[in-house]
């Protein structure tokens, strides 16, 4: 088999000019002519690799006006493949995702919902700031009206009830803390508008009476501070003794009266009760015994603790407290009781009984029962200067005050603590605000609300700590363990506040304190010797002075009678 022969097909060299020579047919058929340029014009280079196809030139219009459209120039030269492109089509036909501009775009998105929510919080800062100011503008005109509501008398003069509509039913009547009998002649009323006005300034914070310093002190328990509304804990029944020795049958002061150690005589809740008489609007009263130049301010005995001076009043000062009568277990007397063993037992709970306690510098005070055991209350007999009286001589204050407890400051000092509680009874008809709900997050709007509905009992309490110079007063927070139990409480909480800041917090002018204090002493010893009373009238603010018959209030008949008027 021969094979075929491979001849060179011969080409020839244009040496004239540029491009094939176009000599004969056959090597036009061969080779085709293909024109370097469309509408090609001389001066145009051959573009052999389409070079205006993949770049664009500042000049594209001027070089197609000039040398026509270069768009398919060469096409005859180039590669075309085999398959037929217009028969194939993608499966896919959507549109391709490009991840980078996706990533972009959520997180301009997360930027956007970032810089939404930084505005919305900032413009809730500014929301509850704003509120926060209103409220407590809100609150101060509250107090200011509340001043000037108790000025006025309280409930006293408070005609129809809170003026809703009931014009028909009579305000609640007051019961006197003691019957008036006939023969008992009124000396001299002093109502609450001229009281508020007057002023004792420049009282020192008094001293202490030689060594007369009795009983011992249990450390607080500073465990107590843990305890919340969401761990609480029960309020347990302490047991221990209470004394209430009035003034008259206290051995100290009767020692101390009879050494010249002063010439008037009290107790530290006597004369509370005396300098917070204003904020008062129950009715109490308070034996002034005149003994050659001394003076001593007594309580009556009226057996236990049913006394109106010891009694610790539950929203006394609320714009509607509780009933005076009636069942149920939210009467005013009952209250009254319940508050009273509240804070006894609250007193020895938070201190550490069996441990290592602070002694004085006698164990025991003489009308303490010595097998009863340690009473847990420190009796510290203290003196005051009140300026010259009107016959020339000086007016010298001898007071028995009480401390609860004692506990390590921060740089490991020792400070002395009066202990109270406050007791939540039945917030819906109390008119304040539920402690579960409100006392972890807003203790203060509680204070404030049991400050507004126990004025006078809270500056009382007050004025016993600065009498007695304490270092400060730790409040605790006692409810009942349920709406209709008055045996069983629970500790929602405690706060630790100091004496004096804590008065001027309640708007308590001690000088003006001082000053009551002393325009009610300047009245009794410008009376002849004898037996007077200081009662608070209960319809009225106004305190009288009577003068009394020998022997009121020492028969067992008069005892009797009183318990009955008081029941």
């Amino acid at each position: 088999m021969t094979m075929p022969k491979f001849e060179l097909i011969g080409i020839e060299a244009n040496k004239n000019g540029w491009g094939p020579v176009s000599t004969g047919a056959s090597t036009d058929s061969v080779v085709p002519f293909q024109q370097f340029n469309k509408a090609d014009r001389i001066g145009r280079v051959a573009d052999w690799i389409g070079i205006d196809r993949f770049y664009r030139r500042v000049n594209d219009r001027y070089n197609e006006r000039m040398y026509g459209s270069a768009a398919n120039a060469g096409s005859q030269f180039d590669y075309v493949h085999g398959m037929d492109d217009n028969n194939f089509q993608l499966v896919d036909s959507s549109r391709p995702v490009q991840r980078g501009t996706q990533r972009n775009y959520r997180a301009r998105q997360l930027q956007i919902r970032k810089l939404m929510q930084k505005e919305q919080e900032r413009r809730e800062q500014a929301n509850q700031a704003q509120n926060l100011k209103m409220k407590r503008s809100i609150a101060k005109e509250q107090q200011r009206a509340f001043k000037m509501w108790q000025r006025r008398g309280g409930n006293a003069r408070q005609g129809p009830r809170g003026g809703r509509g009931f014009g028909n039913e009579r305000p609640k009547e007051r019961l006197p803390s003691v019957a008036v009998r006939p023969e008992w002649v009124v000396i001299e009323e002093m109502d609450f508008p001229r009281l508020s006005k007057l002023s004792l300034p420049g009282i020192n914070n008094g001293e202490d009476v030689n060594d007369h310093q009795y009983g011992t002190l249990q450390f607080y328990d500073k465990g107590v501070d843990r305890i919340s509304v969401k761990n609480s804990a029960a309020l347990q029944k302490c047991a221990g003794l209470f004394y209430n020795i009035t003034t008259t049958e206290d051995p100290i002061i009767e020692e101390l009266a009879q050494k010249g150690v002063g010439n008037v005589f009290a107790t530290d809740i006597i004369l509370a009760t005396l300098m917070a008489c204003p904020r008062s609007v129950y009715s109490w009263d308070i034996i002034a015994h005149r003994v050659g130049d001394k003076l001593f301010f007594d309580k009556r005995d009226t057996g236990g603790f049913s006394n109106p001076v010891d009694t610790l009043t539950v929203s006394e000062t609320s714009s509607d407290p509780p009933s005076f009568e009636g069942g149920g277990i939210n009467n005013s007397k009952d209250l009254a009781t319940e508050a009273f063993y509240i804070n006894q037992n609250f007193r020895r709970q938070v201190v550490k009984r069996n441990e290592e306690s602070l002694k004085m510098k006698h164990a025991s005070a003489p009308f303490e029962e010595q097998d009863a055991g340690e009473s847990g209350t420190t009796y510290k007999y203290r003196k005051w200067n009140l300026g010259v009286g009107s016959n020339g001589k000086p007016v010298e204050l001898v007071c028995r005050t009480e401390l609860d407890g004692v506990m390590l400051g921060p740089h490991g000092e020792q400070q002395t603590l009066t202990i109270k509680a406050f007791n939540e009874w039945d917030s819906s008809q109390s008119g304040g605000v539920d402690w579960r709900t409100k006392l972890d997050v807003q203790k203060g709007a509680v204070l404030a609300t049991e400050i507004k509905n126990n004025s006078c009992k809270v500056a009382k309490w007050t004025i016993q700590a600065l009498l007695s110079g304490s270092d400060a007063m730790k409040l605790g927070y006692v409810s009942r363990a349920s709406v209709r139990n008055t045996a069983q409480h629970v500790i929602l909480g405690t706060q630790l506040v100091k004496p004096g800041e804590f008065a001027n917090n309640i708007a308590l002018n001690l000088d003006n304190a001082w000053g009551i204090l002393r325009c009610i002493i300047d009245s009794c010893m410008k009376q002849p010797p004898g037996k007077y009373l200081l009662m608070k009238d209960p319809q009225s603010p106004v305190v009288r002075l009577y003068s009394l018959p020998e022997g009121t209030f020492e028969s067992d008949h008069d005892s009797s009678e009183n318990e009955s008027d008081e029941d």
